[in-house]
């Protein structure tokens, strides 16, 4: 893509002298400038043109913002969204999540008055986001549910159509190497028709068709080979399995997943189980039983997207967990929330209380691993660290990992 382009920008402000301003800043980033004053004139530029970045103001005399929003994702609209408001800032913030449920790009958000600067760097990260790149996770997630039989999925597991990439997880507190301490397995299938599809297409599609058991079998079959291929090599590094709410109502899953770890001579404590808060809650006390037993068997639990709403503190404090993982909501809102700062504060503080180790998931940017470290999180996820690898890449990139830490162990021997 030609980096040079002038993207198509669309103001939507009832203040005149505010899209004025607007106008001049967008026009000297060389931008093309279009204005609406209402919710109208906004739909009538869409149907005529197609916007790359739509500005957005939450207070309009016809309709409020967040309406537009909805309007705006009816009509499958791809520009990024900046909502421009003098709404609070919790009020522009749990805006910004609502188009994000509705599918829209959204960058952040500014709070009038709005200063030049401001203005100027969100302006400027447009042209990031339509840079090319490697599509997240959620861009490759469906918007209406994909038509698969449960004979493909059946086909699936039993032909080895799905595949396991992997993410690492690192230690935060070591700032100066950032050694990964393990690796979430996350479970793609390689459709034939659809392509390579993520666990929100399928997962529970397999729940519903009773498959979720054998899905899940064929996820610890695949982290063990992987581990086996890693011991070959000489790499330790703790893989973490997803479980689902129906993997938590199977008795027999803590014998089975002790017996595969043990038939195949790979330690147990190289496997560990995540399950999340809803999984947890589906049947707290069935879960409670199965996730004792695993810890009994020396397999570690962690809870995964914790702050998400689902679990009280009284029954986090019940689980027999080993690690606390923030919820990636709460960690891709610091960079521009202090009440999302407090919020994991006081979750860090917590975790530190009940003795659990702490891991964030979903860290993009520089400032908001700084954040993290400085208030003590023990462990980081996300792309500012590492994207998810398949097999060949994840393991060329422990073996770089392991091969920095040791020349670096063997210069501190040196100078004993």
């Amino acid at each position: 893509m030609n980096m040079n382009k002038k993207f198509n920008l669309i103001i939507v402000d009832d203040d005149e002298g505010i899209r004025a301003f607007f106008r001049d800043v967008a026009e000297d980033l060389s931008f093309y400038v279009f204005e609406s004053a209402d919710s109208e004139a906004l739909f009538e530029l869409i149907d005529h043109m197609v916007p790359d970045v739509i500005l957005l103001d939450l207070t309009l005399p016809d309709v409020d913002g967040v309406e537009i929003l909805r309007l705006l994702s009816t009509r499958n609209c791809q520009a990024s969204i900046i909502l421009a408001s003098g709404q609070d800032k919790r009020v522009l913030s749990t805006s910004l999540r609502v188009g994000e449920s509705l599918g829209l790009t959204m960058l952040p958000s500014l709070q009038k008055p709005i200063s030049v600067a401001s203005l100027e760097q969100s302006l400027s990260k447009v042209r990031v986001v339509m840079s090319p790149k490697v599509p997240t996770e959620r861009a490759y997630q469906p918007k209406q549910p994909l038509l698969i039989t449960k004979q493909e999925l059946q086909r699936a597991i039993d032909e080895n159509e799905l595949v396991l990439h992997y993410q690492p997880k690192v230690e935060m507190q070591v700032s100066d190497s950032f050694p990964v301490t393990g690796c979430e397995a996350l479970v793609r299938w390689n459709h034939a028709i659809h392509g390579m599809l993520f666990p929100d297409a399928f997962i529970e599609f397999a729940e519903n068709e009773g498959l979720i058991g054998q899905l899940t079998e064929a996820v610890i079959k695949g982290a063990i080979a992987q581990q086996q291929h890693w011991r070959s090599l000489g790499i330790q590094c703790p893989i973490s399995i997803n479980l689902s709410p129906k993997n938590l109502t199977d008795l027999s899953l803590p014998n089975r997943l002790a017996f595969m770890l043990d038939e195949a001579g790979i330690e147990r404590s190289l496997l560990v189980a995540e399950i999340t808060e809803q999984a947890a809650m589906a049947d707290p006390d069935m879960a409670n039983e199965i996730l004792t037993r695993l810890r009994i068997k020396r397999i570690d639990v962690s809870l995964d997207d914790f702050g998400s709403g689902y679990s009280s503190l009284a029954e986090v404090y019940r689980m027999p967990l080993c690690e606390l993982k923030f919820d990636r909501s709460l960690v891709r809102d610091l960079d521009q929330n202090d009440d999302a700062k407090m919020v994991i504060k006081a979750q860090m503080a917590l975790a530190r209380s009940l003795g659990l180790i702490v891991c964030a998931e979903g860290i993009e940017t520089l400032s908001t691993a700084r954040f993290l470290q400085s208030i003590g999180c023990d462990r980081g996820q996300g792309y500012y660290y590492c994207k998810p690898l398949p097999s060949k890449e994840i393991t060329e990139y422990l073996r770089l990992k392991v091969g920095k830490t040791n020349r670096k162990n063997a210069r501190k021997a040196d100078h004993g």
